[in-house]
């Protein structure tokens, strides 16, 4: 692919699972969140304005997500435990029907500065 685009909104999450990296926060403090998406395309799918997809539109999307994610306590907002990990997966599955070519979601811990990457693998029906 020739070209990755990227695009990327802050929050602040409460995750509400109880772990020994987080017993420094108090509980239910919100952490700083980073969700970013790639979507990758080829030279030849730009159009004749120069673009692929309508990064707005996307934006747009991540905002909706977001205030999702910072409206309430994590464990309350899924019916799985909401790692890093299963949120990721679980966004992609809702953003890739919207979002052609969707390469990537990410979250990043902005307070402990880990990152957490989902992508499907090539052999994945997705």
């Amino acid at each position: 692919m020739a070209f990755t685009v990227e695009v990327e909104r802050r929050f602040r999450a409460r995750q509400g699972l109880t772990a020994a990296v987080r017993s420094v926060l108090t509980p239910g403090e919100p952490v700083p969140v980073l969700l970013r998406i790639g979507v990758d395309f080829e030279d030849a799918q730009l159009s004749d304005r120069g673009w692929f997809f309508d990064t707005d539109v996307a934006g747009d999307l991540l905002d909706k997500y977001c205030a999702e994610l910072a409206g309430t306590t994590w464990t309350t907002l899924f019916p799985f435990r909401p790692t890093f990990e299963l949120v990721a997966r679980d966004l992609y599955d809702r953003l890739s029907p919207q979002i052609p070519q969707l390469t990537f979601v990410e979250l990043r811990d902005e307070a402990f500065g880990t990152v957490t990457r989902y992508r499907p693998s090539p052999q994945s029906p997705k």
